[in-house]
Formats: structure tokens, C-alpha cells, sequence
């Protein structure tokens, strides 16, 4: 029997967001910039619009060590290093 998911666990089970820090709009950014991270390993989206998104994911988890969490459980989830990435393009 298959298992049903609602639309927070399927997320939560591929990002790990903590749902209780953030907004509904602030966790569309998040999973927004993950999205593109995607993309711009695969060359699909510009630098500068990464740049952007970064500052804005920046502004959003506004905590280093959550940031750290998150950014390391994007690199256990896709291998794509999300400080890396960012520092290959400045």
C-alpha cells in the first residue's frame, strides 16, 4: 500500500525546513534558491541572479549556524555546495 504524503512532509523530506522559523512566502524563497542552485550547476540560470537569490536567502535564514545547518543539508541532499558555489561566482 502506498503511502500518502501531504505537501509539507514530501518538502520537509527533501529540504529539512524547520516550518515553525519561517513564513509560508520566506519558505517558498528558500525552496526557490535551492531550485536555482539546481539550475546553476547545470547552466541554466545567470550569476547575477543567483547573487541575488543568495542575499535573499541570506536576509531570510539570518542566523550563521542555521545557515551552515541548512547549506550542509543541501550538500547531503544534491552535493552541490552552496558556499562554493557563491564563492566561485564573487
Amino acid at each position: 500500500m502506498k503511502k500518502k504524503y501531504n505537501k509539507k512532509e514530501t518538502l520537509d523530506e527533501t529540504y529539512e525546513i524547520d516550518y515553525d522559523l519561517f513564513t509560508v512566502e520566506e519558505i517558498i524563497k528558500i525552496i526557490q534558491f535551492y531550485q536555482l542552485m539546481g539550475q546553476y550547476k547545470n547552466n541554466k540560470v545567470s550569476k547575477q541572479k543567483i547573487k541575488e537569490a543568495y542575499l535573499e536567502y541570506k536576509n531570510i535564514i539570518n542566523n550563521l549556524s542555521l545557515e551552515k545547518r541548512y547549506n550542509e543539508n543541501f550538500y547531503q541532499k544534491t552535493g552541490i555546495s552552496i558556499y562554493q558555489t557563491i564563492k566561485s561566482i564573487e
